[in-house]
């Protein structure tokens, strides 16, 4: 759990430190721990570190396990080069930085037995009292280890998205296109909305944006779902409009069966989940670059929102609105993770960081999660605590897993 190393770092409340290395013997005495780093780079910066007796300032890296530092390619990232020291759980492998030269590195010990609210804190964080855990802080301390968590939770989005701008192969549009098709997935059908938007690319369907009919028959044809609609004009319309274009493009529809419905309620189907993608792109300029450009919780819901309308044709189902609560979802878990990515990838600003005036803009998240955190008498007071808990809850539960293997 990274995230609570670089909240007991920052506070000091780790049992010990234990240089290691070329380091081994030495005194360590942290004098500031810096500040925690929402951007991209070094986890902590501007900190204040004594060994024996010279003063060493600048950045800190935290990981569980040293090899860690090879793995996320920190060995080859110049953003790396003014890191001072190395914190590790578990010091597997010898650091050097981008000189070839090894990297100071201490041991962290997370308290384990003295003193004893130390111990019981991180006993609890992976338990099911977690919740107690953190009404055990102060405020202050509260406040930052769910930073912590918060920033724990974006990185992961972002490197998510980035891994779908390489398999578009730079094409910012296309992977804004996939990252919006998996989020409206659900967890049933991420991984088909995925490949759903590689088998139908953005481009193809923007060449269709003013008839919706027509990218209405493309998402459904190529999900293999017209079949599912109920008998009827519109289901015959959308078959044909497919028929036609899939034999102008060569399309090839992903397989029967790729799309789960069972045990899925009637707003979340995915050909419902579809034709509310074919609005937006028939009724909007492009969504990429649009989120790109705003800034505020209001001008994402103007862009998002889209009313409800009841059946049009025999046999269409009812088309469902993308409601204010969609909209704060869509700008947590697609828009500024997007925002992100774009500003360290394209514009070199490795320094990008989520806006997090727009996410505390944003009410506290209602789900399972949040629900059993409020009645323990935890107040979220907005979208960044209630993300912090949906990632403390998300260690918990490998933490269990891990226990039971």
């Amino acid at each position: 759990m990274e995230a609570f190393l670089h909240y007991l770092w920052l506070h000091q409340r780790y049992e010990q430190l234990i240089p290691t290395g070329a380091l081994a013997g030495a005194r360590i005495e942290v004098l500031d721990p810096g500040e925690l780093n929402l951007h991209a780079g070094p986890d902590f910066f501007a900190a204040r570190i004594r060994i024996d007796q010279l003063l060493w300032v600048g950045c800190v890296e935290i990981h569980h396990a040293a090899s860690e530092w090879f793995a996320h390619g920190h060995h080859a990232d110049p953003a790396y080069s003014s890191v001072i020291l190395h914190v590790v759980e578990v010091d597997n492998r010898q650091v050097a930085g981008l000189n070839g030269q090894e990297l100071p590195t201490c041991l962290i010990l997370v308290p384990r037995t003295q003193p004893e609210e130390q111990a019981a804190l991180v006993q609890q964080l992976y338990s099911s009292s977690s919740a107690s855990a953190l009404l055990s802080l102060s405020a202050e301390e509260r406040s930052s280890l769910l930073l912590c968590l918060y920033r724990a939770r974006m990185q992961t989005k972002v490197q998510a998205s980035g891994l779908l701008l390489e398999r578009a192969a730079g094409d910012w549009a296309q992977c804004f296109w996939a990252q919006l098709l998996r989020y409206f997935g659900g967890a049933l059908n991420s991984e088909a909305m995925e490949r759903l938007a590689f088998a139908l690319p953005l481009h193809l369907l923007q060449k269709h944006s003013d008839r919706q009919d027509q990218v209405e028959a493309l998402l459904l044809g190529q999900a293999g779902l017209i079949e599912v609609l109920a008998e009827g004009a519109y289901r015959r319309q959308l078959a044909e409009e497919y028929r036609f274009l899939r034999h102008k493009y060569e399309l090839h529809p992903l397989g029967a069966g790729t799309f789960r419905r069972a045990r899925t309620r009637p707003a979340n189907l995915p050909e419902r989940r579809l034709l509310q993608l074919a609005a937006l792109l028939t009724r909007r300029d492009f969504l990429g670059d649009r989120c790109l450009r705003a800034r505020t919780r209001r001008e994402l819901h103007e862009l998002f929102t889209l009313p409800a309308a009841g059946a049009e044709v025999e046999g269409q189902p009812p088309r469902a609105a993308i409601t204010g609560s969609l909209c704060d979802l869509l700008i947590i878990n697609v828009v500024l993770p997007y925002q992100v990515l774009y500003a360290q990838r394209q514009e070199g600003l490795r320094d990008a960081a989520p806006d997090l005036e727009l996410l505390r803009s944003i009410p506290a998240e209602d789900n399972r999660v949040t629900r059993l955190y409020r009645s323990a008498g935890l107040e979220l007071r907005d979208a960044l605590e209630s993300q912090a808990i949906l990632q403390l809850e998300h260690y918990r539960e490998e933490q269990e897993r891990g226990l039971k293997l």
